[in-house]
């Protein structure tokens, strides 16, 4: 079997297992064992159950990465680019298990190495939403004086609301709420026409 595939083979089951129980809870013997293979072969590939729960995630907020790059580049005005990136950020990353492991203060604190791939995720939103914004800007839509802080802005508020509808499991009952606060954003950049 090829070297990819074997790598390939870990991480799918090794997504499977950190879905479903968690990064501590899994074991390395766990993930060997389901795909019929020595837990020594889990480490020609990965040096540590914390690098390959990295490969885990990256692969899995690559994935929202690439949905949410579609509706950036869509042919869309920027008004419902922005709103529909917020609700489907937010969608895809309901799905996003191993994200909100990394949503846990206990996890983050104690296990620096998911930091660079965190990081990698926040400068894409940067970017994309930045993108959006001049475009607004370009079109006339939105009314935005600086977009780096009104970028700021908008990833602290969606930021803030991830512990409740992740961790919390508030994520169906506040789903209208969702769309209630992206159009409150959308409002508050639009132009105001005279």
């Amino acid at each position: 079997m090829p070297d990819i595939e074997v790598k390939d083979l870990i991480v799918v089951s090794a997504t499977k297992y950190f879905s479903k129980y968690g990064f501590y809870k899994t074991t390395m013997d766990e993930i060997a064992k389901n795909i019929h293979k020595a837990k020594g072969i889990l480490y020609y590939y990965f040096r540590s159950k914390e690098e390959l729960f990295n490969e885990v995630l990256k692969q899995e907020l690559g994935m929202v990465k690439a949905e949410l790059g579609k509706i950036v580049i869509s042919n869309n005005d920027s008004l419902i680019i922005l709103k529909e990136y917020m609700l489907t950020r937010l969608k895809l990353l309901h799905t996003a298990v191993n994200y909100h492991e990394t949503l846990k203060a206990d996890f983050f604190e104690k296990y620096h190495f998911v930091k660079d791939v965190r990081d990698d995720f926040s400068e894409f939103e940067r970017a994309q939403l930045t993108i959006i914004l001049k475009k607004g800007k370009k079109e006339g839509y939105l009314d935005v004086k600086n977009i780096n802080s009104t970028v700021n802005i908008i990833m602290m508020v969606v930021n803030g609301i991830e512990i409740p509808l992740f961790l919390q499991n508030k994520y169906a009952e506040f789903e209208n709420t969702i769309d209630e606060l992206a159009t409150m954003i959308v409002g508050s950049l639009k132009t105001q026409k005279k």
